[in-house]
């Protein structure tokens, strides 16, 4: 009996330790660190567990490079009130968020900004946002409510 228990404690530690670092940011990104970009979406990609934007961004020897910002689900973007046609291709935008732990072209967004200078959020896992959001929704209710 013991026995069994002891594999199933295993079995279970082992899948939460797996669990933790595929969500655990600092897996994938240097979270300590910022880094924007800007360039033109290819795609936007509003899927679970992490929507992406693909983008064309010119480096400083002028040559295009492609890169992929990874952020928070399409149920939590949503909530926030994004759209599946947020953004679209052609649209130009500055992303800001935390660079690649092993230097490839990939970004986990914190903030992204459209060409019209309008900041949205829906980074992964950024609380400050999911914050924001709730302080958003309380006051529209205040105001139905008075």
């Amino acid at each position: 009996m013991v026995s069994k228990s002891l594999v199933i404690f295993s079995g279970m530690a082992l899948i939460s330790i797996s669990s933790m670092a595929h969500h655990n940011p600092a897996a994938h990104y240097i979270v300590d660190e910022r880094i924007e970009i800007e360039g033109t979406v290819t795609e936007f990609r509003p899927v679970n567990p992490h929507s992406r934007i693909y983008l064309d961004v010119i480096n400083e020897q002028g040559e295009t490079e492609s890169w992929m910002a990874e952020g928070d689900s399409i149920i939590n973007l949503r909530r926030a009130g994004w759209t599946h046609d947020q953004f679209k291709p052609g649209d130009r935008v500055q992303v800001l968020g935390r660079p690649s732990r092993f230097g490839d072209n990939l970004i986990e967004w914190t903030f992204i900004t459209n060409a019209a200078g309008t900041e949205v959020g829906g980074g992964n896992g950024q609380f400050g946002e999911r914050m924001r959001i709730v302080q958003t929704r309380l006051e529209e209710y205040r105001q139905q409510r008075d």
